[in-house]
Order: structure tokens, then sequence, then C-alpha cells
């Protein structure tokens, strides 16, 4: 299976946004670490890492009652199962990596009538139970390839079975029909997962001036009215987005949402909410990006003014389940945009939609007699111009649209650009 690759690797970026700690301890007969409780002892403490991937734990086909979350450790694989719902915990856990079925039915673990879990590979039982469990797969023992599939069974003490799996939300609960379906009279499922969903890249940043061509103000021209950055994973049956909004230095409110072609795309999860027509899919992640990242100064922005504290940046991932009728560009996966609310929250109608140029070719405005894109991309991450310092302050090749729009602007920034800008850098 071959996955899109990301384009540059910053391995801090994500891991500054959160770092869950679990205590754990060892078992060499199971090749599994588990966290202290208050009945287990401790031979090592260690951080899990941010998991790259997070996917339902059902029980009884309907109901939710926590997450699957995976990450990388080296080239360990951490598994860790998480109980969320109230009055539940973990009795028994199964776990066991593969890379088809026939491989599970070659070695007796999976037959006809389904999935055997007590012949799984990773196993643990608890007495009493507990709510949270890491599965440490030694480097050895994961498949030499990218992408592979992971079967989590986990017993839970009111009685019933789990799995984790891809689920949707329904009025019943959710839905396990778009999940990896094991063959035989069951419900057991499997996931697939991919390591270079751990690569914590940024594949694209859009940045935006929010006052349309029609109102009665005019733009400053420093992009920072709403930073948002995102990285894409694509599989064979999954186009998986992360977001994040970065910065905010704008007085109205807005929601951050982007359209994509419906064909080929059998679900959608993650998303705040969304609509459709006859074409689109009109996906909104952020209901109101003040509420998602508001600033502690007076004004406050998030982000944009120096000498400001950092505010942590509002994350989001989106999935989309998709089949072999998907279309997808890798340069230009999505159509983002952002719908403008100029008097107050952003709810019910908004005033306008702006897009990105490059992407929708729509959206621009006029300052000095010269048109301007409303929104930017950026193909990278970006350090975005400090309040009311205008683009071309810390980035001289950027052009209006009158002059010829240079592509590529952000690549060649003016010397000492740092002092005049703000990036991630600056919230470690």
């Amino acid at each position: 299976m071959k996955i899109q690759p990301l384009q540059h690797r910053l391995s801090w970026l994500f891991s500054a946004i959160a770092l869950m700690l679990t205590i754990q301890s060892c078992s060499d007969k199971e090749n599994i670490a588990s966290p202290r409780t208050s009945t287990q002892s401790s031979t090592q403490d260690i951080v899990v890492p941010p998991a790259c991937q997070s996917v339902c734990l059902v029980a009884g086909q309907h109901n939710q009652v926590g997450t699957v979350d995976v990450a990388l450790d080296g080239g360990d694989v951490l598994v860790t199962y998480n109980v969320t719902k109230t009055g539940i915990t973990l009795k028994e856990i199964h776990l066991d990596v593969f890379t088809s079925l026939q491989e599970l039915k070659d070695a007796k673990k999976l037959s006809n009538g389904g999935p055997a879990p007590g012949k799984f590979t990773y196993k643990q039982t608890f007495n009493p139970g507990i709510t949270s469990y890491t599965v440490r797969i030694p480097a050895a023992q994961v498949p030499d390839i990218n992408c592979f599939f992971i079967a989590s069974h986990a017993a839970l003490s009111n009685g019933e079975t789990a799995w984790g799996g891809v689920c949707d939300n329904t009025s019943k609960g959710v839905s396990l029909e778009n999940a990896n379906q094991f063959p035989g009279n069951n419900w057991a499922v499997y996931f697939e997962f991919c390591k270079s969903r751990c690569s914590q890249a940024i594949d694209f940043t859009y940045a935006w001036e929010d006052i349309n061509n029609v109102g009665p103000f005019q733009n400053d021209r420093d992009y920072n009215d709403l930073v948002v950055q995102s990285d894409i994973v694509k599989t064979p049956s999954q186009l998986i987005i992360n977001f994040l909004v970065t910065a905010r230095g704008a007085a109205y409110d807005h929601k951050f949402r982007f359209r994509i072609p419906k064909l080929g795309i059998t679900s959608i999860s993650g998303a705040a909410s969304y609509t459709s027509d006859a074409t689109y899919y009109y996906v909104t992640v952020f209901e109101s990006t003040k509420t998602a990242l508001l600033g502690s100064g007076p004004e406050r922005f998030a982000n944009t003014v120096s000498g400001e504290p950092c505010v942590p940046y509002a994350t989001a991932q989106v999935t989309l389940n998709i089949n072999g009728d998907f279309s997808y560009n890798p340069s230009e996966p999505y159509e983002p945009y952002i719908s403008v609310y100029t008097s107050g929250p952003a709810t019910g109608t908004p005033s306008y939609d702006l897009y990105v140029w490059e992407v929708s070719n729509r959206d621009t405005y006029t300052v000095g007699g010269k048109e301007y894109p409303n929104g930017i991309l950026i193909s990278d991450d970006w350090k975005w111009p400090l309040e009311y310092m205008s683009i071309n302050e810390p980035y001289p090749s950027f052009t209006s649209i009158t002059d010829g729009f240079t592509y590529g602007w952000f690549n060649s920034p003016a010397p000492g650009y740092e002092s005049k800008t703000f990036g991630p850098e600056d919230c470690l």
C-alpha cells in the first residue's frame, strides 16, 4: 500500500500540542507494557507519544465505550485502550497485528466463524479492572511495511465484548458499517494503521484577510486574521486530515470549513457538522474560531501580538472514508474556506464566505488600486506576520494579483524576518 508522502518533517510540532503521560510496567511473557495501578509495581516511567490515529472502542455493535489509540515510539508501536464510559473497566484485552486475513488464518487465529481473540499474540487480564492500558509491540514484531492491520479486542466489566474500529455517529448510537469486518457470522472488526500517520508534518498553511471587497473597512494585509495548518494522510480506504488553528488576529468571528466533491466519499467522521448539495460536501471543522483560539490580550488576538503569551493551538481530525471512485489531488485535496460573521458570534447565516484564491480562484479585495487574495496558500509550515505588519515586510516577494502574484513567495523571506513574524517555535 502506498501513502501520499508528507513534505517536511517537524517531529516536534504535534508533540508540543499534547503529551499524554502513562506510567507503565513490563510483562516479558506477553510483550506488553501496562500502566501502573494501585495493585501493580512499576519498573520504569515512560512517556506515551501523542496518538497518530484514534478509532472507536465499540461494545455491543452500537455503544462507544472509549477509544483505541496508536502511536509510534522509535520503531515500536504503542496501542492504548482508553475506556471513557462511566462504570465500565477493562477485564481482558487481546490484540494482534497482521498484513492480511490469510496470515491470521494460517496462524489459526481466524476461521470461517470469525477471529479467535484468545489466540492473539498480545493479551492481558486485569483484576481489578482498569480503564487504560498500553500494549507495546516491539519493532522486531512490527510488519516491515508502511500500512498493516490491527485487531483490538476487549472483555469489559459489564460482560460485553468490544472491538476497535472506525465508527460513525447515528441516531441509534454508533455504526461500524464502514469498519473493516472480519469474515463469518460475527460483528468483529479491525482497522488499518500506517506508520506515516505519525510523520508529524505540515502539508499546508492557509491564511486569511477576512474583510471582503464590499465592506467599508480595508484589510491591513498582515494575513493573520486566521491561520490554519493541516497535514493529510491518504490510504486506499481513508483520507485523514489533521487541522490546527494556529493564529487569530481578527475582530470578526468565523467558522472554518472545507468543500470536497461527494463522489467516492462513503462517510465522514470527526467533523463538527456537514451539509451537502448534488456535487459537494461542505464540512465544518471549527464552529467558532474565536471560541477555538481565544487570546488573553485586550483585543483577544491569539499568537499574533509580540510579547503576549502563546495560546495553545486548537486541533481537530476529520476522517473521510472513501472508495475507488474518490479522486485525490495531493496539491489541492479539498477547498478550505471561512464563513465570516461581521456582527457577532458565528451562528446562523454568515455575512459571506472567503475561499483560498490559489485553490478556488475566487475572493479578492482591493487596496491602493491593486487586487489581492483574501485567502492564501502556503505549501509548507509558515511563520505569519505579526499584528498590523504588512506581509511585504517579512516576505518582500509577495505581490498583488494585479502585479502577477508570485507563487512560492514564502520561500524568499527578508533577512531578519523572524522578528516580524510568529511561528510554531514561538510557542515552545
